[in-house]
């Protein structure tokens, strides 16, 4: 007679053998849509290959967006995949996009699934806090970004300037005039800092002085805020007064920054990647401080679209996509910093930048980004006239002003969508 542990171990192996079985039968395919570059691409086919060895019948469709021109077209491009029932069945996005994809209803809670794995306890809380909408999970987290000063330490040397570390905003710019070069003629041929062009990348000056573009629950402009105008005034004198950057274009100066044309930039872990591929003698510093060291922080998540044929292994492919591996795989190659704090932690991750653990320890001091559910709209009014201020095409007075104005109609048309 058996015993029961002897029963047990039976009963689980023929268990597992149907379960082995019952995957191995199951032919499907699948379309995700992620996004990033070739860190995250690496890592996604990586991770789908994993999921094939559970399910080799089922084909999975990747497309990958580089979000080249922001998350606003991003989220036109999802939603006219919706709009013409040709949605995938597994997205990658961001949480600029959570609140607007959410209130439409595109994706099933994950809430069940997450349960099932307790392996989801090695992510930050906030991470999760971030990804729920009306007490529902609708985005597993992955890889997450907070902008840090990036900085070339060639360049400091070079300028006799020590590392930078816990600095103000004058700080910073002393730094930056001393690391501007001219030639001869007075030309520019090294930028000290590149003043950025994206909504994403020049939140932290705003949160450093304590105030924000939006209110706090991101339903209102705070435009008007006068410390909002004394930080934009801060940015504008970088560029005309002191000279140490270009006026903002359409194109980031990530190139420049590699080839040490600019020795500073504000960006987030993803730049790795490139820093590593020009073997550039680059790392990070915490942003300058005026009034906190409050930093902003973005993430990317993956949901199911409730269009999808089969959301049980979309499920599954998610449970690949944020496994610990593939977590691992994309912070050491250069992707966003990892979920899993575990993943953070190893000598990969670690060995680049110099003070990678810095992504980690300013994690408690980084805000997320205001991502109202029109932050498409939101986004384009504040870069148009971002940049015309920067451009001195409009004072810094009368851009506040209209950008407030322009703001708070963009949340009135909001209201009227959801019928309040």
């Amino acid at each position: 007679m058996k015993s029961l542990f002897g029963k047990l171990l039976l009963a689980a192996g023929l268990a597992l053998a149907a379960s082995a079985a019952q995957a191995d039968d199951v032919s499907a395919n699948l379309r995700l849509m992620a996004f990033g570059g070739d860190a995250q691409l690496t890592a996604v086919k990586h991770a789908i290959a994993r999921f094939n060895e559970k399910y080799p019948n089922v084909k999975v469709d990747v497309s990958i967006d580089p979000i080249t021109n922001g998350w606003g077209d991003y989220v036109t491009h999802v939603l006219s995949q919706f709009n013409a029932n040709n949605a995938d069945d597994v997205y990658g996005t961001a949480i600029e996009t959570f609140k607007t994809f959410e209130i439409r209803h595109l994706f099933i809670p994950l809430d069940d699934f997450i349960a099932k794995n307790p392996g989801y306890s090695d992510f930050d809380p906030s991470l999760f806090k971030y990804s729920s909408y009306q007490g529902k999970t609708y985005f597993i987290p992955i890889g997450w970004n907070n902008i840090m000063i990036n900085y070339n330490r060639a360049l400091f040397k070079e300028a006799g300037l020590d590392y930078p570390k816990d600095w103000t905003w004058e700080q910073f710019r002393e730094a930056a005039k001393k690391l501007t070069k001219r030639d001869a003629a007075g030309n520019i041929t090294q930028y000290g800092y590149e003043v950025p062009n994206q909504n994403f990348f020049v939140q932290p000056w705003f949160f450093t002085n304590g105030t924000s573009v939006l209110n706090a629950d991101w339903t209102a402009s705070n435009m008007l805020d006068p410390k909002v105008a004394e930080t934009l005034q801060f940015l504008y004198d970088l560029i005309h007064v002191d000279k140490v950057s270009p006026i903002p274009g359409k194109d980031t100066m990530d190139n420049q920054f590699a080839a040490g044309q600019v020795a500073m930039i504000s960006r987030g872990h993803w730049i790795v990647e490139n820093a590593k591929r020009a073997k550039l003698d680059m790392d990070i510093a915490d942003v300058p401080s005026k009034v906190n060291g409050d930093t902003v922080v973005g993430f990317g998540g993956y949901a199911v679209a409730r269009t999808s044929k089969y959301p049980e292994l979309a499920k599954e492919l998610v449970g690949a996509l944020t496994s610990e591996a593939t977590q691992e795989e994309e912070g050491e190659l250069g992707g966003g910093v990892p979920g899993r704090k575990s993943a953070a932690e190893t000598p990969g991750f670690l060995a680049f930048p110099p003070s990678a653990a810095l992504y980690y320890q300013t994690l408690p001091h980084a805000r997320p980004v205001a991502s109202p559910a029109n932050f498409q709209d939101v986004e384009k009014i504040f870069i148009r006239n971002y940049v015309a201020m920067m451009s001195d095409e409009i004072s810094i007075a009368d851009g506040v002003k209209r950008t407030d104005r322009e703001l708070n109609q963009s949340f009135k048309r909001l209201a009227v969508q959801q019928g309040q």
